[in-house]
């Protein structure tokens, strides 16, 4: 499927010291300051507040005045409060104490509180500070000279990544007890009729963790495809989602649509950059985007030539579905967690309990998101889809 959104390597790393410590550099005229971050013992949950503080130190042996003391601001954090007289300025932010008098064998500390966010493809969690000012010459750095890693003891890094798990949806395709694969695979239907598939697809969104009366969003939308299944090997395999992120925690179950809500179901796709799931299959006469797919080929007579076209394509608010799985799940900090769905097309168009089936004798397309086959196929995705 078309990817949302990525995790990064959920690992902490504190780096919080100055580069090298020179005892020995100390000069007449001159003030040798060093700069490092306290280090932070223990990882915060998504959206927690984290309290960081640098400390400059004078070496000495002069004071220095005129010091002006920056912190870049990563991506993964949000500044919510700036003391000891800070400001923020810039995009991305950057946090600047500005002039500050500091004698020789003083530390001052500067401190922050940001809230993290998710830890997503391409998100920064390094916090990143350098002097970029002072009226003294230093005998082993030079302000304002920073990168992306310190190299000098005027400059400091901290990374700190919140807690957080993986977690995949994979969904294979069934039909009864065999795997679901496109073309060359012949399938017994009702009534001495069989069936060849050529695409199935779907679309899942609103995916959400259940604890307790609360919820924790997961996946806003994706497109579930098996339109490139052509192996046993390949069904085994199933379909994932891209991993998303969660805090770690035992979760009472799963819920998403079937489908699209009504809210997302406003929306076209020239809302959405090219490669993004909602920036195709949109039905423009029925303004909806189209849930899914079912399209194959059907032996009739029977004789064996598979000649009629099967094209379903169903959409529409009335045909979207909600679905709740109570299951526990538990998420570890760092770990990984695939979810396993099946889902059987022949439940889907033929009902377990009076096998009343979509006769495709009668009917062997849709387009019409009010249709009695389109409404048929809706109402059988509870029972088509069970959680392993």
């Amino acid at each position: 499927m078309k990817h949302l959104f990525y995790i990064l390597p959920l690992s902490i790393v504190l780096f919080a010291g100055a580069c090298k410590n020179n005892d020995d550099e100390m000069q007449p005229g001159k003030a040798d300051l060093e700069l490092s971050f306290e280090p932070i013992a223990e990882k915060p949950e998504i959206g927690g507040l984290v309290t960081f503080q640098a400390n400059l130190y004078n070496r000495g042996p002069l004071t220095a005045d005129g010091v002006t003391l920056e912190n870049s601001v990563p991506e993964g954090y949000q500044v919510e409060d700036v003391g000891n007289g800070g400001v923020i300025t810039g995009s991305p932010a950057v946090i600047r104490w500005s002039g500050i008098s500091i004698q020789a064998d003083e530390t001052l500390s500067f401190t922050f509180t940001a809230r993290a966010e998710k830890p997503l493809e391409g998100i920064d969690f390094t916090q990143r500070a350098q002097v970029v000012a002072s009226n003294q010459a230093d005998p082993d750095s030079t302000p304002n000279n920073g990168a992306d890693s310190p190299k000098e003891d005027d400059e400091a890094a901290l990374t700190l990544l919140p807690r957080a798990g993986e977690v995949t949806l994979n969904f294979k395709a069934f039909y009864g007890p065999d795997p679901l694969v496109m073309f060359d695979r012949e399938y017994a239907y009702e009534d001495n009729m069989a069936i060849k598939m050529q695409l199935f697809q779907f679309y899942i969104s609103k995916v959400r963790l259940l604890k307790g009366s609360g919820e924790e969003p997961l996946t806003d939308v994706g497109l579930i495809s098996f339109a490139n299944v052509y192996t046993d090997e390949e069904a085994a395999a199933g379909i994932s989602t891209v991993p998303g992120v969660l805090p770690p925690g035992t979760y009472t179950g799963i819920e998403f649509g079937f489908g699209l809500d009504s809210v997302l179901n406003a929306t076209i796709p020239p809302d959405y950059p090219l490669g993004h799931p909602l920036s195709e299959n949109y039905w423009e006469a029925a303004s909806s985007y189209i849930f899914f797919k079912f399209e194959g080929n059907a032996d009739l007579e029977p004789n064996g030539d598979f000649s009629d076209k099967l094209t379903f394509h169903v959409g529409g608010n009335s045909n979207y579905r909600k679905l709740t799985f109570d299951r526990p799940i538990t998420i570890e900090d760092e770990g990984a967690v695939t979810l396993q769905f099946n889902i059987d097309l022949h439940k889907m168009l033929v009902d377990q309990n009076t096998g009343e089936y979509l006769d495709f004798r009668q009917v062997t397309q849709s387009h019409s998101n009010e249709s009695p086959s389109a409404t048929f196929m809706a109402n059988h995705i509870q029972e088509a889809i069970e959680m392993e």
